[in-house]
């Protein structure tokens, strides 16, 4: 016997229904598992902690410290390009090696990839330390000595 398209029809289609709809209805489940008895949210849900000014504060300083080390490290990248655009002119050829190789003698190429990865790293340390303040945040103990966390968090995302 054979089975024809239109007999596996209606299983693909309530397959489909049911990845779309499977995951609405944990998510809501999350929602509510997240607000408390009374109805308000745990004081560890996100709709709380983002209420909090002085932790939004922190937040908000700790974002514009690191836009501006990324902006000084797109004047140094800017600057490094320049000098691989020129150097490249200079040798007239598009042989990257080359041009890698006349650039590691430029003393001025030398402290331009110092400053960059410097900036790098104050970057990575900027969102590690914005990682641990958030984290200590969603972990911070609440009112009744419960310790909460808010729905979804991972610890794993960033070491």
């Amino acid at each position: 016997m054979k089975m024809t398209c239109h007999a596996s029809f209606p299983f693909l289609a309530l397959a489909a229904a049911a990845l779309v709809l499977l995951p609405g209805c944990s998510r809501e489940a999350d929602e509510a598992q997240a607000q408390g008895e009374a109805g308000e949210p745990s004081p560890a849900s996100p709709a709380v902690y983002m209420k909090d000014a002085e932790f939004r504060a922190k937040l908000d300083e700790r974002n514009a410290a690191r836009k501006d080390l990324a902006r000084a490290r797109n004047v140094v990248v800017s600057r490094m390009e320049e000098m691989v655009e020129a150097k490249r002119k200079e040798l007239g050829t598009a042989d990257d090696a080359a041009v890698k190789a006349a650039l590691e003698k430029d003393p001025e190429w030398i402290s331009l990839e110092r400053r960059r990865a410097d900036a790098d790293r104050a970057i990575e340390e900027g969102r590690r330390e914005t990682m641990r303040v958030v984290r200590e945040r969603l972990t911070r103990r609440t009112g009744n000595g419960e310790r909460g966390t808010a729905a979804g968090s991972r610890s794993s995302d960033v070491r």
